[in-house]
């Protein structure tokens, strides 16, 4: 694994949140009692090579068995849906690897909202057109034609693509995986003793965890400090409850955070209810910290003492970083 130049200058994390843009409608069906549902997103990223999207489902809302031309990843934030055979609930992880296609999704009685990012074209092509001819003709829906979009000049809609133009890239055997959050045990990775004795902790659980790709669901406690850091691949982080200061600036649930090679952020301290994250890392997701002066004048503010850190298992190919600080402007081969 390459850990060169971790520090670039001008390259900061971009914050953004729920609030922040409006709903952009992207598809529509007709339900059996004449109402109209809705597929609406908000475009934290799009990019021609990514796309980070806030994704909300109205109730009873279908969308076809797709796949997509890059690695994709959907977590399930709020509500439910069927998603093939599988009813996903919120903390859902759903990782759509290239060549692999799933659904249709079917919302739940209380829609559902997700996340979905794609690293890399971030265009679907449908699959399997008898399993959505077959959910809609169950549920009497009619579709209705896809609202337009009117986004940047490089944009391909990719709504009506189902392989007849563009080969797809369907891989055959190649499966969603779905996996629920409570599946999963927490794994300790960062503690501190609090001024009042108590004794505070990261926790984290690992959907995906590889060399060159992790998903990580993150729980800090309340008043828990981690210092400022980078990542060695490009970062991207959800607060899903509770909320946190990064810096100065506070980030409460719905913010999304872009940390893109290069940058860094925080120190990061958990607010009086803690904090939940989903953060993922396309490439190498582990930290070089910056500016060890801001986390020592963090902790000292508070009266903490940071412990040592648990042990971590993952692998061989797993080099623990947690303790390393990147020299400032300078390149780092360790």
């Amino acid at each position: 694994m390459s850990t060169a130049s971790p520090n670039i200058e001008g390259v900061e994390a971009a914050f953004w949140h729920v609030d922040d843009a409006d709903w952009t409608p992207v598809q529509r069906q007709r339900n059996a009692d004449g109402t109209v549902a809705v597929v609406r997103e908000k475009w934290p990223i799009m990019r021609p090579d990514f796309l980070s999207a806030y994704v909300h489902y109205d109730p009873g809302m279908v969308v076809r068995r797709h796949g997509h031309r890059s690695n994709h990843i959907v977590f399930v934030l709020d509500g439910g849906a069927w998603i093939g055979d599988d009813w996903c609930t919120a903390g859902t992880h759903i990782h759509v690897p290239l060549g692999a296609t799933f659904g249709p999704i079917v919302a739940g009685p209380d829609g559902v909202t997700c996340w979905e990012l794609s690293f890399g074209e971030f265009g679907g092509w449908g699959d399997e057109q008898a399993l959505y001819d077959r959910e809609i003709e169950a549920r009497g829906v009619t579709p209705l034609p896809d609202p337009p979009l009117d986004l940047a000049d490089w944009f391909q809609d990719p709504r009506g693509d189902v392989g007849a133009e563009r080969g797809t890239p369907r891989v055959p055997g190649l499966l969603e995986t779905i996996t629920m959050m409570d599946q999963l045990e927490w794994t300790e990775v960062k503690r501190q003793r609090n001024a009042d004795g108590s004794v505070s902790a990261v926790r984290e659980k690992w959907p995906i965890a590889q060399p060159d790709f992790m998903t990580a669901y993150i729980e800090y406690d309340s008043g828990m400090i981690t210092r400022r850091h980078g990542h060695f691949g490009h970062h991207l982080v959800w607060v899903i409850a509770g909320g946190a200061w990064f810096g100065d600036r506070w980030c409460p649930a719905g913010t999304h955070i872009e940390l893109p090679f290069g940058a860094a952020f925080g120190p990061i301290i958990a607010g009086d209810e803690g904090t939940l994250f989903l953060e993922i890392t396309n490439g190498d997701f582990r930290s070089w910290g910056d500016q060890p002066e801001t986390f020592d004048e963090a902790v000292a503010a508070r009266a903490v003492t940071p412990l040592p850190d648990p042990p971590i298992e993952l692998g061989a190919w797993f080099e623990d970083k947690r303790g390393y600080w990147a020299p400032n402007g300078q390149p780092s081969t360790s």
